[in-house]
């Protein structure tokens, strides 16, 4: 499926793609992306972010300071000169950043230092997709500070909270900041803004009741207290054709009970092998990346068949005990959902036998319990107890604070009043420059094609030049005069095909001039149906006041 904004780019000569998830910006699109560019600048300028840059190739010896190259994996692109020295392709710039202020061993007086760079970043992405949205090569507009304290960091990043903020509601977009998750780039509190799309691969929860927003990776929710008022059961083994009750829904007909009755067993591989299998009731999904973090790991991938066969168990008829002779190999995590519940179905399932009425600590126990599932639609929210709904969106930037995450490890000091030295306090933001632009498209929009904000438009004002007009050029060099950024298409078509044009390219503001409108021009704002025909003069005065 190719999003809207990846066809109306496309069609209106704004991007090409050169290749997989590399993009070429044409002179309407390089225009828009400088604009984005010079908006975002202003706002950090606001909040007393300088402007820096940083090479591109970065030694990877600065990566391997926190492990980063690891965390990053296959998405982390590497090249060697010709003397054998491996550098890391820009994929993030905390590490690099960091080292640049500790060289200068600042003291307490210096800081906060605030910088921010617009830089080229690489990203070997599995799966490109969405045109601008999620691409291989792109620019990013990446900050970072860095502070004396927590307090006076929060102070930073509450500054960096409003100016994206800011930015959002500039172009015109409906935003949610959201607490998520921090992934490969460390640190374990940040926000993200994210922009609801029907089309977006994201999604978030939002409380109905409170300001509760979290994205699914981190979304907290009330379990269902399953069986709360019944007694405990003893445990029993019953007889069960497998083939017959092995999915969730089979389990759920052969019982007569609810899918959150049900023990749900899934498995996962850590990148050194390791196997973890996340139990729930089996109303829920094990959130893949919840699950990682409660084991400390960055990353995990679904178990294939071989992983099955290796701790003796079958797709379908995982146990969620019973492992014993591989917990060198094996670590079991329980959700919040499992704890609570009462007298559980299923769980050990064989090819002729299935536990009845297992109850957690009496009967198992898990090597680690953790928030590990999906929030649901419906669900109650933990701070209010409102119900939880979920929408689809698109991220729009992201703000991090890593505390001394990168400090400890680039050396990260500063001298304090008394003489001390001391680990900095440090954040980054950043927003994707292309995402931004990919992002506006996706929400201004019609049938007809883009309709871009004023602020960011490629040209203030799209001059159409029809058979017998006689005052197009005179017309064009006022504008100019004006300081108005015009184009003018003065192209040997017919009307039709020029309005298409205009509206599918969607400079805020249309000028006809023609036979039939003589000395005056036909005004028509892109965003609007009625058009009226005014003098020059009023055209300049609308242009220059609205």
């Amino acid at each position: 499926m190719k999003f809207e904004s990846q066809k109306l780019l496309y069609r209106a000569g704004f991007v090409r793609e050169l290749s997989a998830g590399r993009y070429e910006f044409l002179p309407l699109g390089f225009k828009v992306f400088r604009k984005i560019e010079d908006l975002i600048d202003r706002e950090m300028q606001k909040i007393g972010s300088q402007r820096v840059s940083i090479p591109i190739l970065q030694p990877i010896k600065y990566w391997k300071k926190t492990n980063r190259d690891a965390a990053w994996g296959d998405l982390l692109m590497k090249i060697k000169d010709r003397n054998g020295s491996e550098f890391a392709l820009s994929a993030t710039g905390e590490g690099i950043i960091t080292e640049m202020v500790s060289d200068f061993q600042p003291a307490y007086k210096d800081l906060p230092i605030i910088i921010h760079q617009f830089i080229e970043k690489f990203r070997d992405e599995m799966r490109p997709r969405g045109g601008l949205l999620r691409v291989r090569e792109f620019v990013m507009k990446d900050a970072y500070s860095y502070h004396a304290s927590e307090a006076d960091f929060m102070k930073t990043y509450k500054n960096f909270y409003n100016a994206y903020s800011s930015i959002c509601e500039t172009l015109g977009l409906e935003y949610y900041a959201v607490i998520a998750d921090s992934g490969a780039l460390g640190g374990d509190f940040c926000h993200e803004f994210q922009v609801p799309c029907d089309a977006g691969e994201d999604q978030i929860v939002k409380c109905s009741n409170c300001d509760y927003a979290a994205n699914t990776e981190k979304a907290e929710f009330e379990r269902e207290e399953v069986n709360k008022d019944e007694d405990l059961k003893k445990q029993e083994t019953i007889k069960q054709d497998w083939n017959k009750a092995r999915s969730i829904k089979e389990m759920s007909e052969f019982y007569e009970k609810p899918a959150s009755n049900m023990i749900k067993s899934v498995m996962y591989k850590k990148p050194d092998g390791q196997l973890v299998i996340g139990i729930v009731t089996g109303n829920l999904d094990v959130n893949p990346i919840k699950l990682a973090k409660a084991i400390g790991s960055s990353d995990l991938e679904k178990a294939n068949e071989d992983d099955f066969k290796r701790i003796g168990a079958t797709p379908g008829a995982l146990h969620a005990w019973g492992y014993g002779d591989f917990k060198d190999i094996l670590v079991t995590v329980a959700d919040e959902s499992i704890i609570k519940g009462k007298n559980l179905l299923g769980g050990y399932k064989t090819k002729t036998t299935d536990p009845k009425f297992s109850n957690y600590n009496r009967d198992f126990k898990a090597d680690v319990e953790a928030d590990i599932a999906n929030a649901y639609e419906g669900a109650k929210c933990k701070k209010c107890g409102g119900v939880l709904k979920l929408i689809k969106t698109i991220e729009f930037g992201h703000i991090f604070k890593y505390d001394d995450f990168y400090s400890k490890h680039h050396e990260g000091y500063f001298v304090d009043k008394n003489g001390e030295k001391k680990l900095m306090f440090s954040g980054a933001y950043g927003i994707g420059l292309g995402r931004a632009m990919a992002i506006v498209v996706e929400k201004h929009h019609d049938a007809k094609g883009i309709i871009w904000p004023k602020i960011i438009a490629p040209f203030d004002v799209h001059l159409i030049e029809l058979s017998g007009s006689k005052n197009a050029k005179d017309i064009y060099e006022k504008l100019i005069s004006a300081s108005q950024d015009v184009l003018w298409d003065d192209r040997d078509l017919g009307a039709g095909e020029k309005f298409a044009d205009s509206d599918l390219i969607g400079i805020p503001v249309r000028l006809v001039v023609s036979k039939k409108t003589g000395e005056n021009i036909e005004w028509k704002k892109r965003a609007l149906e009625e058009s009226d025909v005014i003098s020059l003069d009023e055209v300049i005065n609308r242009l220059t006041t609205d």
